[in-house]
């Protein structure tokens, strides 16, 4: 009787078997494609809202999450490079790009504005180096994101070079700051920028720079008394990707991560523009010292500092094309 019994189950067993099989295979993925996205930038800052912008445009038009970890929770600027290169992390926004060529259109009084740096990464020579980057580091730039033209805050007014003499400043440990502020007559002293408010305090810097959005968000002014509109570098960051990642894209998602990225420059732009009056007046209402310097002074002092450092990256050659393009006049301006 048993036996008749489990006869009359098995095939039952069976067709259950196979239908469970078939429908596995036939089944969609709902695995979670998660991406993670490293940032200096805080809650506060225009940069912040334009990664919020890229984050909700990929979330909306594909089928990725996005997980945004700012205030370099992930460890410092090189560490987050390093974790994109290797691809532990798939995306970060700083402002190192990755790339030395790159980087170096930081150099004091090169680029006129954001958008100059924009023109020079699209052209010829920007789409060699973007060409390099992917082929020895495995990167790649999916946009920027514009940030305000670096200025000095400090405990003293500052109008000319000679006002900086002796400044204890803190500046990135980067050669072009540091040879920047030297040509200056500032001491520039490095500092990490998690420790740079309680660097101001104790007074062992006395001085900082940074764009100004950065400077109101980081509480600066809390301890200090002055801003000078040095003005001294545009510098915006990068929407930095894993380029093995990216190939893994189809062609409508790369697309989408393109978009988005043309999206959050958008947004910061607009952010930025809408907020550094209003900002300025702010902080002279309370009691705020803003100067305006005569910056063909400050540009003059720095000249060596350009043509050492932008012939021995770029060639004399280059060089020269890239001076040119910074100061061009250009028809979005």
């Amino acid at each position: 009787m048993i036996k008749k019994i489990l006869l009359l189950f098995t095939p039952v067993i069976l067709l259950i078997g196979c239908s469970n099989d078939e429908l596995a295979e036939e089944a969609p993925s709902n695995s979670p494609k998660e991406i993670s996205f490293s940032t200096w930038a805080n809650e506060g800052e225009p940069a912040y809202e334009g990664m919020l912008k890229f984050i909700d445009v990929v979330e909306e038009k594909t089928d990725y999450t996005v997980s945004l970890f700012p205030g370099n929770q992930l460890g410092s600027t090189a560490e987050q490079m390093e974790q994109v290169m290797m691809g532990s992390i798939e995306m970060m926004s700083s402002g190192d790009p990755g790339f030395k060529e790159i980087e170096m259109l930081s150099l004091p009084y090169l680029m006129d504005s954001n958008e100059h740096w924009k023109y020079v990464l699209e052209s010829e020579i920007g789409q060699e180096w973007e060409e390099e980057m992917k082929a020895n580091q495995g990167l790649l730039t999916l946009g920027i994101i514009p940030r305000g033209p670096r200025v000095v805050s400090s405990n003293i007014e500052i109008n000319t070079p000679d006002d900086l003499s002796g400044l204890k400043i803190r500046a990135p440990e980067r050669d072009y700051y540091v040879e920047t502020f030297k040509a200056l007559g500032a001491n520039p002293t490095p500092v990490d920028f998690g420790e740079l408010y309680s660097a101001i305090d104790t007074g062992i810097v006395t001085a900082q720079e940074n764009p100004l959005e950065t400077i109101v968000a980081g509480g600066f002014m809390e301890i200090q008394s002055n801003i000078s509109l040095t003005n001294h570098m545009y510098k915006p960051a990068f929407i930095t990707v894993n380029n093995e990642f990216f190939e893994t894209l189809s062609a409508e998602e790369q697309e989408v991560f393109s978009d988005a990225a043309l999206q959050a420059e958008e947004t910061t732009n607009n952010l930025l523009e809408e907020e550094e009056e209003a900002t300025l007046q702010s902080l002279e209402e309370e009691g705020i010292v803003i100067t305006e310097p005569d910056l063909e002074k400050f540009e003059e002092k720095t000249q060596s500092v350009r043509g050492e450092l932008g012939i021995d990256t770029w060639g004399e050659e280059t060089y020269h094309e890239i001076v040119k393009m910074g100061k061009e006049e250009l028809d979005n301006e």
